[in-house]
């Protein structure tokens, strides 16, 4: 009985992703090439690719860990974690937690957080484009309607928890330039965006981190406000609060305003 040309498909995908299939039956075994050697072609280039789609995000890891560890990560990767998805721009998110659990790059919990930061990066570089309001937006909100004004923030803003000195290193070996020895301090809040057709990343103080949690929920310039009472006193709040709000529109991070 004839095979259907979608049972076919199955099962040579069966068979790339390495578990059992019956293509081979369906192979033709003639010169040049045996039935073995054929299939394995496929095998190698779907491997091969999605290695290539994992240098083509993490090229900075690929930098730091040298070809031959970065080829054999994408190979230990490829196996145990098969694409899902319809695009291969989106493949290796997971990465970064295989660096974490699996030996031996766990011992060197740094390169969990270049993997996470380089992709929060790459997301940040595709992510939908909005043009951004300035300052001088603010200025048409009257004084009595701030305390209800929300915020609508660029598509490409992205917060980060870090615990290493994962930026300082990515950037160095970005640069070509001697990187600093990894160093573990206070998890603290990366801030990740575009602006100008260009990826920004900077930390956050704990307050402006707070605040953005709040507006970037949601809240209003109120809320920010209350949610900076733990870290101003009081008569400072609403000038720290006013501060934050137009840095964030002169960095390019907001495109709306709300009352």
């Amino acid at each position: 009985m004839r095979t259907s040309l979608h049972q076919l498909q199955r099962d040579l995908q069966a068979h790339i992703l390495g578990g059992p299939s019956p293509i081979d039956t369906a192979i033709v075994d003639a010169p040049p090439l045996a039935t073995d050697r054929r299939l394995r072609i496929y095998r190698t280039a779907y491997q091969v690719r999605l290695i290539e789609a994992l240098d083509d995000i993490y090229p900075i890891l690929h930098q730091i860990l040298g070809d031959e560890v970065f080829s054999s990560l994408g190979e230990g990767f490829v196996a145990a974690t098969p694409s899902t998805h319809r695009s291969i721009r989106w493949y290796g998110r997971e990465l970064p937690d295989f660096l974490a659990r699996e030996s031996p790059y766990a011992d060197q919990p740094i390169l969990a957080e270049i993997g996470r930061f380089e992709w929060a990066l790459s997301e940040v570089f595709d992510a939908d484009d909005a043009e951004s309001i300035d300052r001088s937006a603010l200025a048409t909100v009257a004084p009595d309607a701030w305390a209800s004004l929300r915020f609508r923030f660029h598509p490409s803003l992205r917060r980060q928890w870090l615990a290493w000195n994962a930026p300082a290193v990515w950037q160095a070996v970005s640069r070509e330039e001697e990187p600093p020895q990894p160093t573990l301090a206070s998890p603290s809040a990366w801030l990740l965006w575009r602006q100008n057709l260009q990826n920004s990343y900077r930390p956050l103080d704990a307050d402006e981190d707070a605040a953005l949690s709040v507006a970037m929920t949601g809240g209003t310039f109120g809320d920010v406000c209350e949610g900076l009472a733990d870290y101003c006193p009081q008569e400072e709040i609403p000038l720290r609060a006013a501060t934050l709000v137009a840095t964030w529109a002169d960095r390019g991070m907001l495109v709306a305003i709300e009352l």
